[in-house]
């Protein structure tokens, strides 16, 4: 199919939530959608890997969840534990039995879920087009209410809506000059830094199966936070790597341990795993401790909190009647990635919010305490072990913890 020269709905960026949005758009009745990416093709890593109930109930409104479900691996709980293993606290799925029809959170890689959405696209009808890098806007001539929107290749369109979904550094709210910094920052602490200011993620196998159950689970410390969860989905056209599980860690990396390898080897990983993770898989405290083999794919980052002064605006010389810009995803908001919370908002955000309208006001931003209390007579981690352990005696507690994560409490 030929590029066209004007449409009604522009959208900019063929991640999650672009093509999401798209689809949204096609299922509710609009045909004249566009999407565009910058990149040649998608990513094949997996980065974000967890899928909430909430989002799940979004896909399902054009058909998308049973796939997503059936090829990713079903979670009814979730586990926090010490380093000895001992659980401090979980969340119970089976509580959401009754209430939806996903009750459990899935676990697939994110290039396996761009895959079934775009695999979506090609039966609606919908190409992307690639690569279409934005390079600037203005407002059409002939009708204030448009803008045309130019590429690096030199082609362009005019859009009378354009939905920004092109991620943290995005093209479309920089163009728009909407600001993006984290809320809650104050002049004199631009950033908040903590156990997990920086993290290392890596999909990995090792030399035998290790210990671990068929679902996430977290390993609580003193310094730091570890994670780990199965991955299923193909590695050069098998299930496994080398007939080997996948399994994806992610470890917060303290700055006293300076700053990581941007891609980290399978010795470094395997030094955290020693230092944060589980002493069952530690080769120091368990001689006979799997170690790990290989790494697929790894990564590291900073976290951080960023949203947008605004969600919507109007793109023209009035800025009250001009065309219509909406962003979602990263190019809203952005996380750090504990829950997944990026790419679940970034979907919901998509499927649920109409590009033609302005969104709900923001909340108000909570109050910058003062002082801290940090005072005790013991370990502070210590007590957060203990709540912990006593919340998580309760089977009310478990399932609440479960309804949150879930995403149906604030769908």
């Amino acid at each position: 199919m030929s590029f066209p020269s004007s449409t009604r709905i522009l959208v900019v960026g063929a991640g999650p939530a672009g093509m999401a949005c798209a689809l949204s758009l096609w299922h509710s009745g609009v045909k004249d959608v566009t999407i565009v990416d910058a990149i040649e093709q998608g990513s094949n890593f997996s980065r974000a890997m967890v899928i909430h109930t909430a989002t799940l109930e979004a896909l399902d409104t054009f058909g998308c969840a049973d796939t997503l479900v059936e090829r990713g691996i079903k979670c009814p709980r979730m586990d926090y534990s010490d380093r000895s293993g001992s659980l401090l606290m979980g969340a119970d799925f089976d509580g959401l039995i009754g209430k939806t029809r996903f009750p459990f959170y899935t676990l697939l890689p994110q290039h396996s879920t761009e895959g079934i959405l775009a695999d979506k696209l090609k039966e609606v009808g919908i190409p992307v087009f690639r690569p279409y890098k934005v390079t600037g806007m203005r407002e059409n001539s002939k009708d204030s209410r448009a803008v045309d929107v130019s590429f690096e290749n030199g082609q362009s369109i005019t859009a009378q809506y354009v939905v920004g979904a092109d991620g943290a550094q995005s093209a479309i709210r920089q163009l728009c000059g909407i600001g993006f910094a984290d809320p809650h920052a104050t002049p004199d602490k631009p950033e908040e830094v903590n156990q997990l200011a920086q993290m290392v993620i890596a999909d990995v196998t090792f030399t035998e199966e290790p210990p671990f159950e068929n679902m996430m689970f977290g390993v609580l410390s003193p310094e730091c936070f570890w994670a780990c969860s199965p991955l299923q989905y193909p590695v050069e056209g098998s299930k496994a790597h080398n007939g080997k599980t996948i399994w994806r860690i992610a470890s917060g990396v303290p700055n006293s341990d300076g700053v990581p390898p941007s891609k980290p080897d399978a010795k470094y990983c395997q030094e955290l795993n020693e230092k944060y993770g589980p002493l069952s898989i530690s080769k120091s405290k368990n001689p006979k401790a799997v170690e790990i083999s290989d790494v697929i794919w790894s990564t590291r980052f900073r976290t951080r909190y960023a949203a947008a002064d605004t969600f919507f605006t109007y793109y023209g010389e009035g800025q009250s009647r001009g065309a219509r810009v909406c962003l979602i995803g990263d190019a809203a908001h952005i996380h750090p990635p504990a829950g997944g919370q990026g790419m679940n908002l970034g979907l919901r955000d998509a499927i649920r919010s109409a590009p033609s309208s302005p969104p709900r006001s923001p909340p108000a931003r909570p109050p910058t305490p003062t002082r801290r209390f940090s005072w005790s007579p013991i370990d502070i981690y210590t007590v957060r072990d203990w709540v912990c352990w006593a919340l998580g005696k309760s089977r009310w507690i478990r399932e609440s913890l479960a309804y949150r994560f879930s995403g149906l409490a604030s769908p």
